[in-house]
């Protein structure tokens, strides 16, 4: 298994795939930050792409390929593990860029696999935008303004939220849309592109817990459609299955299910991790 650098990051750009994740391609493209594992670096057939969010481990490509599947755990335990446990993140989610990868993933590691679930992918059908009419007391304001408006605590949170995605908030205002729902200083949601490959923006949202069950979502999700929409974009909406609030935002915004991948998640081999880090000290 080998890592590729940035400027290599193109040699598995002929492993995607048109209805493939977005944010694979994200990475791969070298909009968003991430790291890129290949079994060979001439002509690889089969690649993982660790999103750079720390969130996400992608396997794609061939998956009758002996020569990457035998390293698979080695990579996902011995580099990747002692990074992602030293950002605070203890459990490895892999999931199939295709359903190929499906069985291989329960061979590879059905001994140490605590969850499996699916992952919803939803498309924009249309070119038309909904109205979306803000409760009494909000508004929706374009994310610059809001860090100029918010309070400090709101602030820090708008900041925290481009910096899980993005390299720099410069690579976010260049290549992203982002919007906030706000009541007076503080934001109660914030929407904003947190993949992008081509004109397609993956959409990130959240609404915070003291402002939950106001349909805000809602109201930010078709506010940043409408944006993504004037500025010749495609908005594209990824989430677990199983997210019941999540679907239920994309389908009132109108989005359309389009394709289903699996995820499976397991604790990293903090032995093996251990070992690694004795070594390098």
């Amino acid at each position: 298994m080998k890592e590729l650098t940035e400027d290599q990051f193109y040699l598995a750009a002929p492993l995607l795939t048109e209805d493939g994740s977005i944010e694979v391609r994200a990475v791969i493209d070298g909009i968003n930050k991430g790291r890129v594992f290949v079994d060979q670096v001439t002509e690889p057939a089969s690649a993982v792409v660790w999103l750079g969010n720390m969130d996400g481990i992608f396997v794609l490509g061939e998956e009758r390929n002996p020569l990457f599947t035998t390293k698979l755990r080695e990579c996902i335990d011995l580099v990747i593990g002692p990074a992602s446990i030293a950002s605070g993140v203890h459990e490895a989610e892999v999931l199939s860029y295709h359903p190929n990868w499906d069985l291989v993933l329960d061979d590879v590691f059905g001994d140490r696999t605590n969850e499996k679930w699916e992952q919803f992918i939803y498309h924009y059908p249309s070119k038309e935008s909904q109205n979306h009419d803000c409760p009494e007391g909000y508004r929706v304001v374009p994310i610059e303004k809001a860090l100029a408006q918010a309070s400090s605590f709101s602030r820090s949170l708008i900041h925290e939220k481009i910096h899980t995605f993005w390299s720099s908030p410069e690579d976010f205002y260049e290549n992203g849309i982002g919007l906030c729902v706000m009541k007076d200083q503080e934001v109660a949601t914030i929407c904003m592109t947190g993949f992008r490959a081509g004109s397609v923006h993956a959409i990130d949202i959240e609404t915070y817990k003291a402002f939950k069950k106001r349909g805000l979502g809602t109201v930010a999700a078709k506010a940043f459609v409408k944006e993504c929409i004037a500025e010749g974009g495609a908005p594209y909406w990824d989430c677990a299955a199983d997210n019941v609030a999540a679907v239920r935002t994309a389908e009132k915004a109108g989005f359309l299910l389009q394709g289903i991948y699996r995820g499976i998640a397991f604790e990293f081999d903090t032995k093996r991790v251990f070992q690694v880090n004795t070594r390098q000290q």
